[in-house]
């Protein structure tokens, strides 16, 4: 059973949601060292947007609440080699929909480039927000864009879209629908990631057939033609994001929160994505929980290895916790809590070796902000956990990636009466 003073019922999820993105931050001072954003970074617009509200609670019925959106409200980050790649959408003044903006770093996000428009000429993305944002992959010069467009689900959701790009995303050009089963429904929680061979590996969860699943598919040509889909798990949590994980030998990892029990699961592929094992849970907390918490995880491969970083709200052990899996995510080392009780939504990376980094953001007593923690021997111990936003703002969704022998965290933040922005630290 849940607790009662943190879980509500499904119909009160949507305003209870609303009211965490609204919390205020920490007043925990964070350390000097980490707090300095990049420079460039683009301020969003100053008009306040509407759309449909993905976060309002799931059943019949294709339901809208109109929510504002104000500024950047989604954000997605990928590395290929030393450059870093970001996704975000900009709600931009007087416009009904984002404007999806590329940018790069070519040294490890000190500074970034001038963004480029991803989405012109494509079908227009449907509220991109925190939780469901617009992805983006990378293999050499060639990215892949996804994102959701409007259609007949819940909130108005419907297929996908994508934008390519030859050219390191300099430019680009509107993509196919990786989607075979020709449904204007609900297809989202997107993940994208390539593999070493050039080949780009994505998952989501739509509902064909029944009830919402996990759906994978592959594409060999930079994203200009997809496989035939597979279904991965027939049945899922409805609406916490997706994660995948590709390893340099040509397996493929993706995790997902499950139903019934709604713990963190992963799949796996040790032959780029044409076979794949039964589920396993990461970490079983047995949590009974009758909605959707709207929080996925992060999960890495290092080498042999993989480490994953998953959060329960199971009652007494709520929290977000390291794990690590050396037989391909059938069985998980015992869970590690990262933080205290209200760490959740997190992400985790690797310059190599035994060195890991892990990220987070803190949601509990009217407060949200943005911590880290380190281990320098494979997730055994970690580091005290550090405050990486400022205070007197409500900072969220962070990312972490590995460049060039160093950390770089992104997240968004925002204050009252301020459109949201998106910032991003150095990790010493």
């Amino acid at each position: 059973m849940t607790h009662p003073a943190r879980w509500f019922p499904l119909a009160l999820r949507s305003t209870f949601l609303a009211a965490v993105l609204g919390m205020v931050a920490c007043d925990r001072k964070p350390p000097s060292a980490t707090t300095q954003p990049a420079p460039a970074e683009p301020t969003a617009a100053v008009t306040a947007t509407n759309a449909p509200d993905p976060h309002a609670g799931h059943g019949k019925g294709k339901g809208k609440r109109e929510v504002t959106r104000w500024g950047v409200d989604s954000l997605d980050v990928a590395v290929d080699g030393s450059t870093i790649h970001l996704l975000l959408a900009d709600y931009a003044t007087n416009s009904k929909t984002p404007a999806l903006l590329h940018l790069r770093s070519t040294d490890a996000g000190a500074s970034w480039s001038k963004p480029a428009r991803v989405d012109t000429g494509a079908t227009s993305p449907l509220a991109p927000h925190r939780g469901m944002d617009a992805q983006l992959a990378v293999s050499g010069s060639k990215l892949v864009a996804i994102w959701n467009t409007a259609g007949t689900g819940f909130g108005g959701r419907g297929p996908m879209a994508t934008a390519l790009s030859t050219d390191g995303g300099a430019t680009w050009q509107p993509g196919p629908n990786p989607a075979d089963d020709g449904l204007p429904s609900d297809h989202s929680f997107v993940d994208c990631a390539a593999d070493a061979s050039g080949a780009f590996h994505l998952v989501w969860l739509d509902s064909r057939g029944g009830p919402k699943g996990l759906r994978y598919a592959s594409s060999k040509d930079g994203g200009k033609t997809w496989s035939k889909n597979a279904t991965l798990k027939p049945e899922t949590c409805e609406c916490c994001w997706n994660t995948l994980a590709v390893g340099a030998d040509g397996a493929v990892h993706a995790l997902f929160r499950d139903k019934n029990p709604r713990d963190m699961a992963v799949i796996c592929s040790t032959d780029h994505g044409a076979h794949w094992s039964d589920p396993a849970k990461v970490g079983r907390f047995n949590w009974d929980f009758a909605g959707c918490p709207h929080v996925g995880g992060g999960l890495i491969v290092r080498g042999t290895s993989l480490h994953a970083l998953v959060w329960t709200g199971a009652a007494g052990v709520s929290g977000a916790y390291h794990l690590s899996s050396s037989d391909q995510g059938q069985s998980w080392s015992a869970p590690q809590r990262l933080g205290d009780a209200d760490a959740r939504r997190g992400d985790l990376a690797s310059t190599g070796g035994e060195s890991l980094a892990a990220v987070w953001d803190r949601v509990g007593d009217g407060e949200s902000a943005v911590f880290a923690s380190a281990s320098s021997n494979g997730g055994k111990t970690w580091s005290e956990a550090k405050q990486l936003s400022a205070n007197g703002l409500n900072a969220a969704y962070p990312r972490i990636v590995a460049v060039a022998g160093s950390y770089r965290v992104l997240w968004t933040e925002s204050t009252p009466g301020q459109p949201s922005v998106w910032k991003s630290a150095a990790l010493p």
